[in-house]
């Protein structure tokens, strides 16, 4: 199929955000925004957090709430671990580059493989995976953003870019073709994204609010960045969300 043919499918395709750009922005500001956004990744070196999870719809048999607590250092190596109410360990998910291990202590369960084959791994690979996308946001770790078509458009709701994914490009084989970023005009924080296929229809988004300054960054403009100590994602292909809400954000700490 044809560049032309997709990016017609995509931008006629019917997805959940029915507001329309109202202008492209112009070049240089486009040049901007992505600088800014390329930036945000190499400056999260490390980044350790305290949340409580909730996860509803098909994804596990029952509505499940749990604290959690997760280990970052840049650039991809995760420690993420669910908590009982006890104290006791839930489940422990390590990423290590490409690879992945998730154990349950409980049932003795223990699962590795590759990270692009997570959501295979059941119900709580599938919830740790979305959660994962959920974390990208926070992490800068946008997909598209070295994509070779990108647009940026102005709405009432704020800035609104868009990376153009071939599918023969596509690393992960999941289907997205297109990534939406909503970004806030003032700060250019991302607020939300979609992730949606060749026919515009929409796979997974991620939702961000609660934003709060962080010590440990550092802003060009001398301000202290925020990050986003909510973040909801929600997979339409299992009819399911996980909602992280934040208690505590450590960055670069070099801990």
């Amino acid at each position: 199929m044809k560049l032309s043919i997709i990016v017609v499918l995509i931008f006629s395709g019917c997805t959940t955000v029915a507001v329309q750009p109202k202008k492209i922005v112009e070049h240089q500001k486009t040049l901007d925004i992505i600088k800014v956004l390329r930036a945000k990744e190499p400056s999260v070196r490390h980044l350790k957090g305290l949340f409580r999870a909730s996860i509803t719809g098909s994804i596990l048999p029952l509505s499940h709430s749990f604290p959690g607590v997760i280990f970052y250092t840049r650039p991809n190596s995760i420690r993420l671990k669910g908590l009982t109410p006890v104290g006791g360990t839930l489940f422990e998910f390590t990423q290590e580059g490409k690879n992945y291990r998730l154990a349950i202590p409980g049932s003795g369960q223990l699962t590795r493989g590759s990270v692009r084959e997570l959501d295979q791994a059941g119900d709580l690979g599938q919830a740790v995976d979305l959660s994962l996308r959920a974390m990208d946001t926070v992490l800068g770790k946008i997909r598209g953003l070295e994509s070779e078509d990108i647009r940026l458009y102005e709405e009432d709701r704020g800035f609104r870019m868009d990376f153009l994914e071939l599918r023969e490009a596509n690393r992960n084989n999941d289907h997205v073709v297109l990534t939406r970023t909503w970004i806030d005009k003032q700060h250019y924080d991302i607020t939300y994204v979609e992730y949606l296929d060749q026919d515009g229809e929409l796979l997974m988004s991620v939702e961000c609010d609660d934003f709060r300054p962080i010590p440990g960054l550092v802003h060009t403009s001398g301000e202290i960045p925020k990050l986003p100590f909510r973040l909801q994602a929600e997979d339409t292909r299992l009819s399911g969300t996980v909602t992280l809400e934040f208690q505590e954000m450590v960055v670069n700490s070099g801990v």
